[in-house]
């Protein structure tokens, strides 16, 4: 029973979806836009239950739990980090309040701030070191397969051009005008044409991806219908 009633409304949910395609016309609009709510709302309660019991429930019991301490000051700056970060949430929530704005405005840019510096270190650390290491090594034998050679020599040009390909750097030339090397225009095409392959690529694969998944739904019309 239970399967079937998930089935019917997949089913209602998959057409309320599909039913842009016919337009912005009042009762297909109303129930589009009903299903892109209904997703919204479970999304946004999936990630609060999983925030919850993922992150804040484990925290609180680690707080009550002295020896738990996971910081070189002790128990309780356990204690002090929950306390800021309750803080800043409840100061978040009144955005509203046009006369708090000033101080949520303060902790949303704290917020970013972090987030970014988190976001840049971990895009070095994780990424880009990774990247030009793996670029650089060569595997035993390499020489004597020619496509692997070719496959790596190309993989460090691409990533050599394209991060130069951000490098914007000029000269004055004769008459005083900021003007870019030819050898520097040069890597800066090589490095823009691999960037717009990578896109590519990356598009047709989204492409790919989104008719996959289409077709699945169609596919589970045509078996529920059945």
């Amino acid at each position: 029973m239970a399967e079937n009633t998930i089935a019917l409304v997949s089913f209602l949910l998959t057409l309320m979806v599909f039913s842009h395609i016919l337009g912005d016309i009042p009762l297909v609009s109303v129930l589009y836009r009903s299903a892109v709510f209904i997703f919204a709302g479970m999304t946004a309660a999936f990630a609060l239950v999983v925030t919850y019991e993922g992150l804040i429930l484990p925290y609180l019991q680690d707080i009550q739990d002295p020896s738990s301490a996971w910081t070189t000051l002790g128990h309780s700056a356990d204690i002090y980090i929950f306390g800021a970060a309750l803080l800043f949430g409840l100061l978040l929530l009144l955005k509203p309040v046009r006369a708090m704005s000033w101080l949520t405005n303060s902790v949303l840019a704290v917020v970013i701030v972090v987030g970014a510096s988190v976001a840049v270190v971990g895009a070095l650390s994780g990424t880009l070191f990774p990247l030009l290491q793996a670029t650089a090594a060569l595997p035993a034998g390499i020489t004597q397969d020619f496509s692997a050679l070719v496959d790596r020599l190309l993989i460090f040009v691409g990533t050599m051009t394209a991060l130069f390909y951000f490098h914007y750097q000029t000269r004055p030339n004769r008459d005083g005008l900021a003007q870019e090397s030819r050898l520097g225009q040069g890597f800066r095409y090589i490095g823009k044409a691999f960037i717009v392959t990578t896109l590519g690529a990356i598009y047709a694969a989204t492409i790919l991806t989104c008719l996959t998944i289409l077709t699945e739904r169609i596919s589970f019309l045509f078996q529920f219908g059945a």
